[in-house]
């Protein structure tokens, strides 16, 4: 295995798939794991509930006691319904461990008290104790390790982990796409907004739904515009594996793995779709994505976890005025998409989550330059959806439980337009000339600037929390300081993003070289009678021409 890692990383040669997957891995983790750091604990939306549920699953509490549990929100005391479990005390301090600074930007997190400080087992409630329990069994064990924050930490790591491996796959599926992979390359990171990246670092299921759905989205696009032969099997599994992790890890997964299918076949080439139904392996893919997709819905409706029923809390909430009320509101959830991070308190300064649209943007206006009228209209589709999925669903539910969207439960759905866009502009060539320089330099401009404006946005969200919205820009005595200290987080998430930019912009795959002649078929006699009968051409085409292949002791002609 060192051997197989030491000539994969070897300096002047090719990279190799292994070497592609490794590093794109490690600057994942490294940009996740330093979110995961600079966060305070419970400073992401509902984390406080999922470490719960987490803590309790791998417990195997899976059905806890009905208690009610007082929050605030600045003044406005809230009484809330949850689910309790029997957990180590630590997990009954989250609930209310983030409030003291959350609703004042110039409050440093020092405010928070440190969990766990008293021993024993206290009941512990959470909103999340009717969610489907696999997501909380694949993070929730390093609660088992370490009953305070040291485990609480673990389950960000894990979490980090499990999302990086999803996102290096999509980045090895862009690698090996047959023509400017670059582009596809770049688009990956666009996909990877700063949102995802901060709650990669965090206990929240909505983090392997979007990590899981870019790599559905990199897979499928790559099976339907830009089929190869030898890479299908490999990138059936990746799909296979995406949506199986997709389906679970929330209600609405089903239904975005749906929406991902429809417009990557839209968007594909003809006859790619019925190519890829014929292989068996589909099938069987298909087969075991229903069996989890029917235990989940079977899940969701005994525990009724999408809610429904009973008297409306909200009845003047109806269709129309909650639709109208979402639509106004498209504007704030693309920004919450990329950097509206804490309980959507955290709003980066300068309106960089508005500036990191400008690449994607430019992503999607050369690919409506190039496409044909079928990818366009995939790619008005899908930003079509990305605006009118909210207003249907908050429309639909707003009278049971109000007004709770947020943009990143979309990200899975809008993760795909710079992907879309990028394999459009991957197969197609610019119907001007004078296209061709500014599409040859877009992936450096889209690396670089989602890069650079993540990692400012990820620089204020830290600075924040160390020192409040109004503090020195470089703390040298901050209030509240990270796991480690500032610099080594700050650090850690540098090296995220040069490997990062190594990939896209460094990475060099190998050429398609032609065949040897040793491993070119030379037919046989009998086979050339067999393809020339009633042709009218002579069978003894190299008796007839006198052609005999010349091949020398190294194996050429």
């Amino acid at each position: 295995m060192r051997g197989r890692l030491a000539a994969a990383f070897a300096p002047g040669i090719p990279w190799s798939p292994l070497r592609v997957w490794l590093t794109a891995f490690v600057a994942f983790f490294a940009l996740a794991v330093a979110w995961a750091l600079a966060s305070p604990l419970t400073a992401v939306p509902d984390e406080n509930q999922h470490m719960i549920k987490a803590a309790a699953t791998v417990r195997g509490q899976l059905h806890g006691t009905p208690i009610t549990v007082i929050t605030h929100n600045g003044p406005v005391t809230n009484h809330l319904p949850t689910t309790g479990y029997r957990l180590p005390s630590a997990y009954a301090d989250l609930v209310n461990l983030h409030e003291c600074y959350f609703a004042d930007s110039t409050v440093p997190a020092s405010c928070a008290k440190n969990p766990g400080a008293q021993p024993g087992v206290a009941l512990a409630g959470t909103s999340a104790g009717a969610n489907n329990p696999l997501y909380y069994l694949a993070v929730g064990w390093p609660s088992l390790l370490s009953d305070g924050p040291f485990g609480m930490y673990g389950m960000r790591v894990v979490s980090a982990g499990l999302c990086s491996a999803m996102l290096a796959s999509a980045v090895l599926t862009a690698f090996q796409w047959s023509r400017r992979r670059r582009h596809t390359l770049a688009a990956v990171l666009a996909a990877a907004t700063p949102m995802v990246l901060f709650l990669n670092g965090s206990v929240n299921p909505n983090s392997l739904e979007a990590s899981s759905a870019i790599l559905l989205w990199a897979a499928v696009l790559s099976l339907l515009t830009d089929p190869q032969p030898g890479l299908v099997p490999r990138l059936l599994t990746r799909a296979g594996l995406a949506t199986l992790t997709l389906v679970p890890v929330r209600q609405l997964g089903p239904a975005w793995a749906l929406v991902i299918v429809v417009c990557a076949a839209l968007a594909g080439r003809p006859g790619a779709l019925r190519a890829v139904l014929r292989r068996p392996a589909v099938w069987l893919w298909s087969a075991a994505v229903g069996a989890v997709g029917l235990g989940c819905v079977a899940w969701s409706a005994k525990f009724n976890v999408l809610g429904g029923g009973g008297t409306p809390a909200h009845p003047e909430l109806t269709f129309t005025v909650a639709a109208e009320h979402t639509l106004g509101q498209s504007i704030g959830y693309l920004r919450q998409m990329v950097g509206y991070f804490g309980w959507l308190d955290v709003r980066p300064p300068y309106h960089l989550e508005a500036l990191w649209f400008v690449p994607v943007l430019a992503l999607i206006a050369a690919a409506c330059a190039v496409g044909k009228v079928r990818e366009t209209a995939a790619l008005a589709l899908l930003a079509f959806s990305v605006i009118a999925i909210p207003v249907l669903a908050q429309g639909r539910q707003a009278q049971g439980l109000g007004y709770i969207w947020q943009g990143r439960y979309l990200l899975a759905v809008a993760a795909g337009l710079p992907l879309l866009a990028a394999a459009i502009l991957a197969k197609m060539e610019p119907r001007w000339p004078g296209l061709k320089a500014p599409l040859a330099r877009l992936p450096l401009a889209v690396t670089g600037s989602t890069l650079l404006l993540g990692f400012l946005m990820f620089y204020t969200t830290l600075r924040r929390y160390a020192v409040g919205a109004h503090g020195p820009w470089i703390p040298l005595h901050p209030a509240w300081s990270p796991p480690g200290t500032m610099a080594l987080v700050v650090a850690l998430y540098l090296v995220g993003v040069g490997l990062a930019a190594w990939v896209v912009l460094g990475s060099r795959a190998p050429r398609r070289a032609e065949p040897a002649v040793d491993e070119v078929e030379i037919p046989t006699p009998a086979e050339v009678a067999m393809a020339a009968e009633g042709t009218g051409v002579s069978a003894d085409v190299p008796a007839a021409l006198d052609v005999q292949p010349q091949i020398s002791a190294s194996g050429g002609r």
